[in-house]
């Protein structure tokens, strides 16, 4: 990846992020706790711990508690399906 690649995607990313803010969430109902996410996508701690510090899935801290947008669980999941 090229360093014009690497500008164009930092760019995109936070283009992403800026929409993703646009669309905020309308009630607490489209927030699901760390633990709802886990039960959801059958993941552990770590690997939701890996994610935020890797700045790949957004999140909200509250109380030593963490939320993640359902839309932002979504969108981390369909980045990722493979299409055959």
């Amino acid at each position: 990846m090229d360093l014009n690649e690497q500008k164009l995607n930092r760019i995109l990313k936070k283009l992403e992020n800026i929409a993703g803010k646009l669309e905020s969430p309308k009630s607490l109902k489209d927030y699901k706790s760390e633990q709802e996410a886990k039960e959801l996508l059958h993941r552990g701690t770590t690997w939701f711990w890996e994610r935020r510090k890797a700045g790949e899935l957004p999140y909200t801290k509250l109380g030593g508690q963490v939320y993640y947008k359902t839309s932002d669980l979504v969108k981390y999941l369909e980045d990722r399906s493979i299409n055959d």
